[in-house]
């Protein structure tokens, strides 16, 4: 699962790039940062970082491959 770090999806909200993968109780969590967010506005208050279930991405990181 180390190979998706770097790869990078896009959601609605925003384009993300892994930056970790992590096995949790026999489930992948893949973390990710959002790309080209400002994150010095103060305006701004989401996380740094999302946690998502691979499963909910798999798709997403795919689609992105053959993009």
């Amino acid at each position: 699962m180390q190979e998706l770090v770097g790869q990078t999806f896009s959601l609605a909200d925003g384009r993300y790039k892994v930056v970790d993968v992590r096995q949790l109780s026999g489930e992948a969590m893949v973390y990710a940062e959002e790309i080209g967010r400002d994150t010095k506005k103060s305006s701004n208050r989401r996380p740094r970082r999302a946690a998502f279930h691979y499963g909910d991405i798999a798709e997403l990181l795919q689609a992105d491959k053959t993009a």
